[in-house]
């Protein structure tokens, strides 16, 4: 089976910016969204996010729901001595990029307990298609913990390839979420279930960007790559779309998520 590249070719938004790291965990998303969300929903956070800082720094009103089952006070500990360690050592070989990048994760890591209180949260849950102790539903996530139904959400979500177990929830809320930037995973290998999810979203969103993340590999059975980073808008925030005329990746916007690999150039059709 191959991907459906047309499905994907993106529609021309205009007020596009990129927030996050300028690599690897960075999203391309509308600006003007980001003060219209009263609640972003962070699926998958590891040790950074940066993203989730940034979105709130435009939007100091909305509330933060970041969830991820693998950090707790073990994780934090273990990343802050890590980050540390790796911070001073490329600070001593004087490699300035790798040294603020390990630097920016530190940072997130100390001010960790900080940031996710008050309004904000983080769930210690994993993001699947049902419920149970560990386990929590999109479903669960948008009606017990983003607010009333008038409440919009904005989803940023990389949860390593459960992203296929949500999009029946997902559509069922529609109408509440105004954005989705996602990244997918194992396009070679999960080929149907990647199609079927683009064609549900199609029936309520536009795709406006993608990005091909050049730590997976390029597939040639699918001439696409494995994982990409994709950037929906709900239909009813843009009624009369038009097709994008750029070139992917765009300059300005997308970097390599590996800055020591080219980025991979995609075509829709």
């Amino acid at each position: 089976m191959s991907i459906n590249k047309h499905a994907l070719h993106p529609k021309q938004c205009s007020n596009l910016i990129r927030m996050g790291n300028q690599f690897d965990g960075g999203y391309v998303v509308p600006k003007n969204h980001i003060k219209e969300t009263d609640v972003l929903l962070s699926l998958g956070i590891n040790d950074d996010w940066q993203f989730d800082k940034e979105f709130q720094a435009l939007n100091p009103d909305c509330r933060v729901v970041g969830v991820d089952y693998t950090v707790g006070l073990g994780f934090i500990v273990r990343k802050t001595l890590q980050n540390s360690v790796k911070s001073l050592l490329n600070t001593l070989l004087f490699r300035h990029d790798k040294r603020q990048k390990y630097w920016t994760r530190l940072l997130n890591c100390v001010f960790f307990y900080s940031f996710f209180r008050g309004k904000n949260s983080h769930l210690q849950r994993r993001v699947s298609k049902t419920s149970g102790q560990l386990d929590i539903s999109l479903d669960e996530l948008i009606q017990q913990h983003c607010g009333t139904p008038e409440d919009t959400v904005f989803l940023k979500m990389d949860i390593e390839g459960a992203e296929y177990q949500v999009i029946d929830d997902l559509c069922k809320h529609a109408d509440r979420i105004n954005v989705v930037a996602a990244e997918f995973h194992h396009l070679d290998t999960h080929t149907e279930h990647f199609n079927q999810f683009i064609a549900a979203m199609s029936e309520r969103f536009h795709v406006v960007h993608i990005h091909g993340n050049n730590y997976g590999r390029y597939v040639d059975t699918i001439d696409f790559p494995e994982t990409v980073e994709i950037t929906f808008i709900n239909k009813t925030l843009m009624p009369d779309a038009q097709a994008s005329t750029h070139s992917y990746p765009v300059a300005g916007l997308d970097f390599p998520n590996n800055p020591k690999k080219p980025d991979y150039s995609l075509a829709f059709e």
